[in-house]
């Protein structure tokens, strides 16, 4: 019986554990970033070039980085209006530097979708009712 306490104890800490998680968020912006498709005068996409914007308000620190997908596009949401520099390298010589201009109004449409501390807590105490009832059957099958 001991063990059994010591068992459920520890699955209950576990559980509270899971059940204090942070939750997922993501979100969908339907029409409001700013594409970039880099291809080579030749043809053939830029792929995996690395990407980097800078803000109207300072273009010696990143705004953001990342690099183009394997078609040489790249996407960015710019958070305020004016000149958007950016710069593309593909590490062997080949590059280029733009700047993009925002107009006002440039909005982002979000969706969010993620779980609650609520839905957590519902599924701890889910696995710890269902910890018990194994606990109590495997109790019961050992005493016959």
């Amino acid at each position: 019986m001991k063990k059994s306490l010591y068992f459920l104890t520890l699955c209950f800490f576990c559980v509270t554990g899971l059940a204090m998680a942070h939750g997922v968020v993501h979100e969908v912006s339907t029409d409001s970033s700013i594409i970039i498709k880099v291809e080579y005068e030749e043809g053939g996409a830029m792929s995996y070039a690395d990407v980097f914007v800078y803000s109207p308000d300072d273009e010696k620190v990143e705004y953001q980085n990342g690099r183009t997908d394997k078609n040489g596009v790249f996407a960015f949401v710019p958070d305020k209006p004016g000149v958007w520099k950016v710069k593309v390298d593909d590490g062997m010589g080949h590059g280029l530097v733009t700047k993009v201009t925002v107009k006002n109004g440039m909005a982002v449409n979000i969706s969010h979708n993620s779980h609650s501390q609520k839905d957590n807590i519902i599924a701890a105490l889910g696995i710890i009712i269902g910890v018990i009832g194994f606990l109590f059957y495997w109790k019961a099958k050992n005493k016959k």
